[in-house]
């Protein structure tokens, strides 16, 4: 439902009142740049394909109306290169075949990370930029991104205009980064619908780190086959349970001895996007997610 007339700026507190009941519910973080136009246009090409409601969000952080050296920043402009950037998006949205009855925006008051977690309560989906050198206050570099994953209450899909200039969805192919534990089950169970949804394949891809250091225990080359063995077939396990819900998709297990951030991200350029499950039981927001999320060369969807 777009707003008439001028639009004001909304508290984060509030963004979710007054959303309508209807899924999915695709959130994409507003600000300018390539990076964030590329999240425009995913989420945009999302509602088209599969249907819902597309929802074009500027934040406008509240530090920046009492700036630094005591600069106060005019409210108004703010506003108004939130109510810019907003139009833009939606101008995209619209070409790509999106309903003007199923875009709505917002300029919301507060952090970018704030806001966007706040909103990830009630969407299926949040979609944001993976950097934004030349967007408006640069609002979607490293650390939001970075908090808007671990405090997202559903799946972030994080994406970027240099890295990733082809339309997702022509690869065929779904890649999900696996460690061993317990938590993998839902990690996996949504790469296997994300596969499914996009029609692709998917590979299953555990990458095991040999101790390195010289105070690290060396292991034979029996010794490491063995881990090998033991970690694929456990995880074969795992896919073959899951699978049973998704038959038309096609799928492989990847299990090697190698730096995980190298194997990853050398996968990466083959696959339309790279599924990754952070605390409960999947990676951690530790060097790992933060350098994929800096080199990967397919958009990220990190879940919970």
């Amino acid at each position: 439902m777009e707003q008439s007339g001028k639009q004001n700026i909304r508290n984060e507190q509030d963004i979710t009142g007054d959303l309508p009941v209807r899924n999915p519910l695709i959130v994409v973080g507003v600000d300018g740049s390539d990076d964030g136009l590329r999240a425009v246009r995913f989420g945009a090409n999302t509602v088209r394909t599969f249907g819902g409601e597309l929802m074009l969000v500027h934040a406008v952080d509240d530090a920046m109306l009492a700036g630094a050296w005591g600069v106060v920043y005019d409210p108004e402009v703010l506003q108004n290169a939130g109510v810019s950037a907003n139009a833009q998006a939606k101008e995209l949205a619209l070409e790509l075949g999106v309903p003007e009855d199923r875009i709505r925006t917002e300029v919301v008051l507060g952090s970018p990370g704030g806001v966007l977690g706040r909103l990830s309560e009630v969407a299926d989906l949040l979609v944001l930029g993976r950097r934004s050198v030349s967007g408006l206050e640069r609002m979607f570099v490293g650390s939001t991104s970075v908090s808007v994953v671990s405090n997202s209450s559903c799946p972030v899909l994080v994406i970027s205009a240099a890295a990733h200039p082809i339309d997702v969805g022509g690869q065929k192919v779904i890649g999900v980064g696996m460690n061993t534990s317990p938590g993998n089950h839902s990690t996996l169970e949504e790469a296997f619908k994300q596969a499914q949804r996009f029609q692709s394949s998917l590979e299953i891809v555990h990458a095991l780190q040999p101790p390195i250091g010289i105070f690290a225990k060396k292991l034979s080359p029996d010794d490491l086959e063995k881990q090998l063995r033991f970690i694929r077939g456990g995880i074969k396990a795992l896919a073959k349970s899951i699978a049973q819900g998704y038959p038309d998709v096609k799928y492989k297990v990847i299990v090697v001895a190698d730096s995980p951030i190298n194997e990853l991200v050398g996968r990466s350029s083959g696959y339309d996007a790279l599924v990754l499950g952070v605390s409960n039981g999947g990676f951690g927001l530790g060097g790992l997610v933060r350098g994929l999320m800096a080199h990967a060369e397919c958009p990220l969807l990190i879940t919970h």
